[in-house]
């Protein structure tokens, strides 16, 4: 199984006979380890760490899940005679053990652990492990994954709107961050966000779009149309049209999966709509709402002094007392 996959759930029989699926524990740290056999010494000495230091993984928010062939009556007695606090799975075909690769070249069980984030997307492994100082490690590595997932996410705290900006983009790369925008969520699941992604013929045509002030764009290998209407989405009490704050939702995806893959993402509201929408012919009922300059980081040789400064300055933005209030809103 790869690093950053998402784990798909299973449904196991634990030591007590009761069917126990991944998705228990949602929003929880899912520790999984495989051993071979219950009432072997390295397997006892295994379960009887991780009991021992269970309060310490609840403490993080996790669980601790033993895999073994073993029928859920021997691993009641397993528990049973060494007063176990985990819980113990059976998996007499090793269906599991073979998903996670936990099998040898024999078919045997591999001593091996995996911990699933909070989304169970597998985070870290170990194979062939060493039962002497192991589930310290596992605490070890859990502690570090919970302390930086309680943190601003990386790629949010990285994603800068540059404009140096060139090279080539592939069109899978192109289709993952459009794939990325449309897992956002929306109002009743309409989906109302619609992208036209712009290559190398089509791109003069809308580079007469853009004012001087984004002649910085025209450099860029891919520009993405965002487009939607009032038509496509929730029309709610007050007014409320919900197709700009869900294609906007869509777009904050997609600048997201774009910093991930090591690309610049730069939305832009500087342009001329109907040049540009006539450009991509553009249903007149259709609003075209930004343009989204994507590429590599270039050399910022290009730009002017004013920009050198907004590129190269830190990041803008206003103290969390300007914009937060509790319980109600405070000007």
């Amino acid at each position: 199984m790869k690093l950053f996959h998402k784990v798909e759930t299973f449904e196991l029989e634990d030591q007590s006979q009761k069917k126990v699926s991944l998705d228990k524990f949602p929003g929880r740290y899912v520790v999984v380890y495989f051993y071979p056999k219950a009432n072997t010494p390295g397997c006892t000495r295994e379960a009887m760490d991780f009991t021992a230091r269970l309060k310490q993984f609840k403490k993080l928010g996790s669980v601790v899940l033993g895999v073994s062939p073993d029928k859920p009556t021997a691993l009641g007695k397993f528990t049973e005679s060494k007063n176990l606090g985990i819980t113990l799975l059976s998996d007499p075909e090793k269906r599991l053990a073979k998903r996670f690769g936990a099998l040898n070249e024999k078919g045997g069980i591999l001593r091996s652990t995996f911990v699933l984030d909070k989304a169970h997307v597998l985070r870290w492994q170990w194979k062939k492990v060493k039962v002497d100082g192991h589930v310290d490690d596992v605490l070890g590595v859990l502690k570090d994954l919970h302390d930086a997932d309680h943190l601003v996410n990386p790629f949010i705290g990285h994603r800068r709107a540059k404009r140096a900006i060139g090279g080539d983009v592939k069109k899978k790369d192109l289709e993952r961050i459009i794939e990325a925008a449309t897992l956002a969520p929306s109002c009743f699941n309409k989906q109302p966000w619609r992208f036209v992604v712009v290559t190398d013929g089509q791109l003069p045509k809308l580079h007469e779009a853009l004012p001087s002030g984004n002649s910085w764009a025209t450099k860029a290998p891919a520009i993405i149309a965002v487009v939607s209407s009032r038509s496509l989405d929730c029309t709610l009490s007050h007014d409320r049209d919900y197709f700009l704050f869900d294609t906007g939702l869509a777009v904050s995806n997609l600048m997201i999966q774009a910093t991930q893959q090591g690309l610049i993402a730069h939305p832009m509201a500087g342009f001329d709509p109907e040049l540009a929408g006539k450009a991509l012919s553009i249903p007149e009922d259709h609003l075209l709402i930004a343009l989204v300059a994507v590429g590599e980081h270039s050399d910022a040789g290009g730009l002017n002094e004013e920009l050198l400064k907004m590129e190269h300055g830190p990041r803008q933005r206003m103290p969390m007392g300007k914009i937060l209030s509790w319980d109600r809103y405070t000007p």
